[in-house]
């Protein structure tokens, strides 16, 4: 399955370093893995991909990890939304025609856009499903002691969303067909804009702003010479189940991947969280409110079904970090993916987007993501911003305290607790 391959690669790329993964496990339907990028399209020169081996084989989002970390992002602090890249292709395949439409889905790791529809509309249950919890926090989330709310506890709250939205350049002639305008509102709540160059720019980032909550403040400096600008945003915030004290906060050690030292404020507290452990790495499970869950994870050979099947109640001493990271993706680092899974005819002057315009010829210039996560003594904070630009043309008894300390490189996921969890944020603090 989907998320076994994916555990496969992220525990096992490095064996030279211990793998932490951090996975927020929701209860409800799939999740989205990217956090709003931006798509796209232009009638300008071609883009190619750099000589970078895919493997096709792989599924799509440790595919796209594997890509990244190989282009020079696995040396630092980084984070990405395979979710909200996916969400905003979706709104490229639904303009797309013909082989151009077939490539893209392809991909994407889809078989039809039937496919890729339902994909998303997973997603959006997953969402819906979070807020009507944290709407409603008197009532139990799970028959799973794992995820039932810690008495004394502080009141659950939160926010999940995901939106999308098109828009068009007036300046530059044409306009989105009917057809199209309709479609991808009534699939994906996309709204459309027509406006000036001169006003698209502050528009869009307003846009993102506010759906983003203030994390990702713009995603382009200049959008007066884009014809047409596809968005998804993506916002997850949640409080811990079982808050750290900020009292307890306090300087120690950290190993980087390159082996020297730095200095970060660890949060520590000590309490009864699902644990496994085996000869070769642990985890422990922190809940969030809104049927979410935290997933740590350290060693190479760990496989997350594993962890959520086997992790018993134990009393755990837990040792991590507090940090934030932010990534932009804007030289076509995800164009050039896409191409190398297929994708290339969407790149170029041949590419069929006729369902988006009638009158306008587009193919995708480029795609860019911003992201941004926050880990603090009160919980999670995520989102991720993305756009698609085009041009024309506990047990009784006494129990063993374990020990669970990040000190060292560690990887964290924020993914849904489902048949097939969906990988909605992917990151990597090395440093």
């Amino acid at each position: 399955m989907e998320h076994k391959n994916l555990l496969h690669y992220i525990l096992k790329y490095k064996d030279r370093y211990f793998a932490a993964a951090v996975m927020v496990a929701s209860l409800m339907a799939l999740f989205f893995y990217n956090m709003g990028q931006p798509v796209i399209l232009a009638t300008a020169a071609d883009n190619t991909g750099k000589d970078v081996e895919i493997d096709m084989t792989a599924d799509f989002d440790s595919s796209l990890i594997g890509f990244l970390e190989s282009n020079g992002f696995g040396e630092s602090n980084y984070m990405v939304s395979p979710t909200s890249f996916k969400a905003a292709m979706a709104l490229a395949v639904a303009g797309a025609d013909s082989e151009t439409k077939e490539q893209l889905i392809k991909a994407l790791g889809f078989k039809t856009e039937d496919e890729l529809n339902t994909w998303y509309e997973s997603v959006d249950s997953s969402v819906q499903a979070f807020n009507a919890v944290v709407k409603a926090p008197t009532q139990k989330e799970s028959d799973n002691d794992m995820f039932v709310f810690s008495p004394g506890g502080s009141e659950p709250e939160g926010s999940f969303k995901m939106l999308n939205s098109i828009w068009h350049n007036a300046d530059r002639g044409g306009d989105f067909s009917k057809k199209y305008k309709e479609s991808v509102l009534a699939t994906y709540n996309a709204k459309a804009e027509n406006l000036p160059g001169t006003e698209l720019t502050k528009a869009v980032n307003d846009w993102v702003d506010k759906g983003t909550e203030g994390l990702i403040p713009q995603i382009a400096d200049d959008l007066s010479g884009i014809d047409v600008v596809l968005i998804n945003t993506l916002y997850l915030r949640s409080a811990w189940v079982r808050e750290f004290n900020e009292a307890a906060t306090h300087e120690d050690e950290f190993k980087t991947l390159s082996g020297d030292t730095v200095t970060k404020d660890f949060m520590e507290q000590q309490a009864s969280f699902n644990y496994y452990e085996t000869d070769n790495g642990k985890a422990v499970i922190l809940p969030l409110y809104g049927q979410i869950n935290v997933v740590l994870m350290l060693g190479d050979d760990l496989e997350l079904l594993d962890v959520l099947d086997k992790s018993q109640p134990e009393t755990v001493h837990v040792k991590l970090p507090k940090f934030e990271a932010d990534t932009a993706f804007c030289n076509s680092e995800f164009v050039n993916y896409l191409a190398k899974r297929g994708a290339e005819l969407p790149f170029t002057s041949a590419a069929d987007f006729s369902k988006m315009s009638d009158d306008t010829d587009l193919f995708i210039s480029d795609i860019i993501q911003k992201t941004r996560v926050k880990f603090d003594e009160k919980g999670v904070e995520a989102a991720a911003a993305t756009a698609v630009m085009a041009l024309g043309a506990a047990l009784p008894g006494v129990q063993e305290v374990k020990e669970f300390v990040a000190d060292e490189s560690f990887r964290f996921m924020i993914v849904t607790d489902s048949e097939s969890p969906e990988v909605l944020f992917y990151g990597r603090i090395v440093e």
